[in-house]
C-alpha cells in the first residue's frame, strides 16, 4: 500500500513538473501577436508607407549608407542557424520576419512577414570568402536569387563572427566575390511561425577554414520585445508567432501613401544618389533621419543640450562679462567702451584724490595726469 502511495505521489509530482514546464514553454515560445504589434511598436523608429504593390511597409530612421544585415551588427552561430545580432530597437521584427527591398527614393524598406528566422538572407561561400544578401519580397527558399549584385556583402570567414565584422567587408566589386563563391543551399525548418530558411555556413565549415573553435548558442525565447541578449551559451530573443490572418484588418495609425513614388516590384540597385533624394517625411524631420545606430542614439541628442549652454558663454570673452558686472552699478555708459580702458579708469581717480599734502607731487600730477583725463573726457563726449 505504501509503495502505491509513493508511486502515485511521484507520478503526480512528475505530472505537475511536466505541466509547469509545458506552461512555461507555452508562455515563452507560443506567444501570438498580430500585424498590429509590428505597426504600433515600430512606429516610433520610422515611417509606415502604404504602397499599391506591397501594402504597408516600414522605412526605418537610419543613417545614410545603411544596409540591412550589414550595418551596426554581427553574426552569431546558433543551434538553429546563423543569427544577425543588432542593437536597433526594431531589430527583433525587421531582421527576423519579412523581407527587405531597396528603392532609390525611400532607401531600404522592410516588408512585414509572419514567419520567424534567425535571419532572412541568402548565403554564398567559397574561395576564402563568405557572403550574404537580404532576401527580397517574392523570393522563397530554393528559388533563384535575381537581385542586384551590390546587395551582397562579403568577408573572410575568420571575421564572420566578430562584433565589428562591418569593418572587414571586402572592397572589391561584388562580381569578383560572386565568381569565387557558390550558394549555400542547406536549410533549416521550424522556428516560430514554421517555414524554412537558409542555415548559412555551418560550424564545421568555418572551423575547417579558420582552425578556430566557434561558439554555438542555444536559442531561447523572450517574453517581450527588445534587443537579443547573450548569456553563457544561450541567446534569448523575442520571437512570437504572428497571426497571418491579422494582416487583413491591422493597419498603422500613422501612414503615408506612395503617391507619385511607388516602390515597384523590381528591386533597384543600391545607389549613392539616394543621399540627395530623401523622402518628404525625412526632409520634414531630418534629425530623425540622421543616424543614431542604436546603442549611441540616446547619447547623441543629450550632448548638445548639456554642453552647448556651458560652452557658448565660455566662448565669449570673460572680461566682457566682468566689465558688465563692474560697470553696471557705477557707470552704465561704460558697457559700450573698450574693456581694458575701463580698468584704469576706475583706478586713476583713486590715485588722483587730493589727500597728499606734497605740492611737488600735485604739480607733477598736474603736468602729467590731466592730459589723459582730458583725452578721456573728449572720447566720452
Amino acid at each position: 500500500m505504501l509503495k502505491r502511495i509513493t508511486g502515485l505521489a511521484a507520478l503526480t509530482l512528475l505530472s505537475l513538473t511536466f505541466v509547469s514546464v509545458s506552461a512555461e514553454k507555452a508562455r515563452a515560445q507560443d506567444i501570438e501577436v498580430s500585424y498590429q504589434n509590428f505597426y504600433d511598436q515600430l512606429a516610433p523608429y520610422g515611417q509606415w508607407v502604404n504602397d499599391p504593390a506591397f501594402g504597408d511597409v516600414f522605412v526605418p530612421n537610419v543613417p545614410m549608407g545603411f544596409r540591412p544585415y550589414a550595418s551596426d551588427g554581427y553574426w552569431a552561430m546558433t543551434d538553429q542557424g546563423n543569427m544577425w545580432m543588432s542593437n536597433e530597437p526594431w531589430a527583433w521584427a525587421c531582421y527576423h520576419y519579412g523581407r527587405w527591398t531597396y528603392n532609390g527614393y525611400y532607401g531600404w524598406i522592410w516588408i512585414p512577414g509572419y514567419q520567424w528566422a534567425p535571419s532572412w538572407v541568402s548565403w554564398r561561400y567559397g574561395g576564402g570568402y563568405c557572403g550574404w544578401a537580404p532576401m527580397g519580397p517574392g523570393y522563397n527558399v530554393g528559388g533563384v536569387y535575381n537581385y542586384p549584385d551590390n546587395y551582397w556583402v562579403f568577408v573572410t570567414p575568420d571575421y564572420l563572427y566578430r562584433p565589428n565584422v562591418y569593418e572587414y567587408y571586402g572592397h572589391e566589386a561584388p562580381g569578383v566575390y560572386l565568381g569565387r563563391t557558390s550558394y549555400i543551399t542547406e536549410t533549416y525548418g521550424g522556428g516560430g511561425g514554421g517555414g524554412r530558411y537558409y542555415y548559412g555556413p555551418s560550424r564545421e565549415m568555418i572551423e575547417r577554414e579558420t582552425h578556430q573553435p566557434i561558439q554555438v548558442y542555444h536559442i531561447a525565447s523572450a517574453s517581450r520585445p527588445g534587443v537579443a541578449q547573450i548569456g553563457g551559451n544561450q541567446l534569448t530573443v523575442y520571437r512570437p508567432a504572428v497571426n497571418q490572418a491579422s494582416a487583413a484588418y491591422a493597419h498603422p495609425a500613422n501612414v503615408i501613401h506612395t503617391d507619385g513614388h511607388p516602390i515597384g516590384r523590381s528591386p533597384e540597385p543600391v545607389s549613392a544618389a539616394h543621399q540627395n533624394a530623401q523622402p518628404e517625411f525625412h526632409q520634414q524631420h531630418p534629425e530623425a533621419f540622421q543616424a543614431q545606430p542604436q546603442h549611441a542614439q540616446p547619447q547623441q541628442p543629450q550632448r548638445p543640450q548639456q554642453n552647448e549652454p556651458q560652452q557658448r558663454p565660455q566662448a565669449q570673452p570673460q572680461r566682457f562679462q566682468q566689465s558688465e558686472q563692474q560697470s553696471r552699478p557705477q557707470q552704465p555708459q561704460q558697457q559700450s567702451q573698450p574693456q581694458r580702458p575701463a580698468q584704469p579708469q576706475q583706478q586713476r581717480p583713486q590715485q588722483a584724490q587730493p589727500q597728499r599734502p606734497q605740492p611737488q607731487q600735485q604739480q607733477r600730477g598736474q603736468q602729467q595726469r590731466p592730459q589723459p583725463q582730458r583725452a578721456q573726457q573728449k572720447k566720452k563726449d
